[in-house]
């Protein structure tokens, strides 16, 4: 997090820029403010692949199956550093390649979020060891992510349908 944009800022994590539609800051608030008023902010989500283009999806109660990782950006923090922090901290993978998706709008699917989609490579081996706890994380193929929205929709995540629907995720 760059602390140049808030010196004065104590505990910036817990802080949340919130934005106007074109995404262009207007203020700092609390987090729990945000989310409870429903204002725009900014997110992240990081879809991890495997080698061959398997897409690993995480499991969070109540919500369904979604990205690898989804977090919110906190004041000052730039979208691509926090989706970096994210592959090195929850998915041990340090400088690996980040491709960006593209930036969903804001939608009651994230929270009123402008969420920022990014994707990473994990070699095959990696993301299959990850997928062994299957009441956590589930590997697929684009064609079985695509059965699962049309089929099984109900037990995706709001907003990874959304991005499925939207074009976000696509094969590779």
């Amino acid at each position: 997090m760059d602390q140049r944009l808030y010196p004065e800022l104590k505990n910036a994590a817990s802080f949340l820029e919130v934005v106007d539609k074109r995404n262009t800051p207007l203020c700092v608030m609390a987090e729990r403010d945000v989310l409870r008023q429903r204002l725009r902010h900014r997110a992240v989500a990081l879809l991890i692949r495997d080698s061959v283009g398997r897409a690993l999806l995480t499991f969070r109660a109540g919500l369904g199956w979604g990205f690898s990782s989804f977090a919110l950006v906190s004041a000052g923090q730039a979208a691509e550093t926090l989706a970096r922090g994210m592959l090195r901290e929850e998915w041990r993978e340090e400088g690996g390649r980040l491709s960006p998706l593209g930036l969903c709008p804001p939608r009651p699917e994230s929270r009123q979020a402008f969420v920022a989609l990014f994707e990473a490579r994990l070699p095959a081996a990696l993301a299959a060891q990850k997928a062994l706890d299957p009441e956590r994380n589930m590997l697929l193929d684009y064609d079985e992510l695509k059965g699962l929205r049309a089929h099984f929709a109900d037990l995706l995540s709001p907003f990874m349908r959304v991005a499925i629907q939207g074009g976000y995720v696509r094969p590779r």
